[in-house]
């Protein structure tokens, strides 16, 4: 069954904050900067907001997903509450998924990710200094909506398929030590 992204979730646009003056509970504002080239976690995540009442509608919930909507490096990340509480900075839009029943939430973000949607928000994003996607072209993209059980088999198998590249990855890393060890040792022989 193929649905809107309007109909699969809440969208709204991450908020522009200065260093909050504030006494009040620590902050994280998510940035961009906040993930590396494979969208994972930086590890040295630090609050940078307090606690204010103006933020109260922004505060992110666990199984949101952050799209980076401007920039050249459009990506889906997925909020897992470890740094809260927290609000996204105005470079997301942030989706809240209407029914987990229907849509995982880490099956949207695979999908948000794949290369084919990746082209298609590269094509249809607006700018060329600064390229952006707007709200209106996430709520109208199209995203193919499989049983549970076919979403939850598909991310397994995504994860499975990253597992089998970081050991490609090491066993390379390993070959190339034990090549340039090998000619070390004819070049002392």
């Amino acid at each position: 069954m193929r649905m809107l992204t309007s109909n699969i979730a809440f969208l709204f646009s991450g908020i522009y904050a200065n260093t909050s003056s504030s006494r009040g509970e620590a902050v994280y504002y998510l940035q961009g900067r906040h993930w590396d080239k494979n969208k994972n976690w930086l590890r040295n995540v630090e609050p940078e907001l307090r606690l204010e009442d103006r933020f109260s509608r922004s505060y992110l919930k666990p199984g949101d997903l952050l799209i980076v909507s401007k920039g050249v490096d459009f990506f889906a990340v997925l909020y897992d509450g470890k740094y809260g509480p927290a609000i996204a900075s105005s470079v997301f839009t942030v989706l809240r998924i209407k029914d987990t029943g229907t849509v995982l939430p880490a099956y949207l973000q695979w999908w948000l990710n794949h290369p084919n949607t990746a082209k298609k928000l590269t094509a249809a994003s607006k700018g060329t200094s600064t390229p952006l996607i707007t709200r209106d072209i996430i709520e109208k993209l199209e995203v193919q909506v499989p049983t549970m059980e076919k979403q939850t088999a598909i991310l397994r198998l995504e994860q499975l398929h990253r597992s089998a590249a970081s050991i490609r990855s090491r066993i390379n890393q390993l070959n190339e030590t034990i090549f340039y060890s090998n000619l070390l040792q004819i070049a002392n022989q």
